[in-house]
């Protein structure tokens, strides 16, 4: 099978990791993480595990910092989890500045996320989310970062989005956990190009990204 992207080895200030380059202009955001998760699998990248590890069986060193989440990813936590629209917000965390929202995974015990078992293990890693999916504890570069935060922003959007609009339909506040001179406005939350999707093989890589970076990500052979 021809692969849809290019994983290569690169190097970033110094220290080993990898890049990649799209050749299918068609593909989804599952189609790059199915990719991506088979490089992972058949590759030999450097890790940048303790020295005193040879996987990442039971580590949860990333499980530690804030882990962001889109509509897609809670619509798979919900179905997981069996809970509803509302109910889901018992593991995430939700910030406000000024106008700016930002929902992550709750973290609990120490600063740990929410769904880590006491083996430090994920109790939900077939749905977890693409942040987590995109950390494979290697250094990647610019554009690979970059490629991450326009997937993960416009998604967020649609979740806040969606969200302030289920609250409503119920009659109750949107749950904000804490707030810096937040002023949530439903008006400022327009639907956008995650609306209405239910999985991430049905959002394609060049309708999320901005123009100048799905043209420096694609590669034309």
């Amino acid at each position: 099978m021809n692969s849809r992207i290019l994983v290569t080895p690169a190097r970033f200030k110094g220290q080993p990791g990898f890049d990649i380059k799209v050749r299918d202009s068609k593909i989804t955001v599952q189609g790059l993480l199915d990719e991506l998760n088979q490089a992972y699998q058949e590759m030999n990248l450097p890790r940048l595990w303790p020295g005193n590890r040879v996987d990442c069986a039971g580590c949860d060193l990333c499980c530690q910092e804030p882990l962001p989440v889109t509509s897609v990813d809670v619509r798979q936590l919900r179905e997981t989890l069996g809970v509803g629209e509302t109910e889901v917000f018992r593991y995430l965390w939700v910030e406000l500045q000024g106008p700016a929202a930002d929902i992550t995974l709750r973290r609990v015990r120490g600063g740990k996320c929410v769904f880590l078992n006491t083996q430090g293990r994920c109790r939900v890693y077939a749905a977890r989310p693409f942040a987590c999916q995109t950390y494979l504890c290697c250094k990647t570069g610019p554009i690979f970062e970059a490629m991450r935060g326009q997937i993960v922003n416009a998604g967020m959007d649609e979740l806040v989005r969606s969200s302030i609009a289920g609250f409503q339909r119920i009659g109750q506040p949107f749950p904000v956990n804490r707030s810096y001179q937040g002023q949530l406005n439903q008006r400022d939350w327009p639907k956008g190009y995650f609306t209405g999707k239910t999985s991430y093989s049905e959002v394609r890589l060049a309708r999320i990204l901005s123009f100048d970076l799905w043209r420096k990500m694609l590669l034309l052979e």
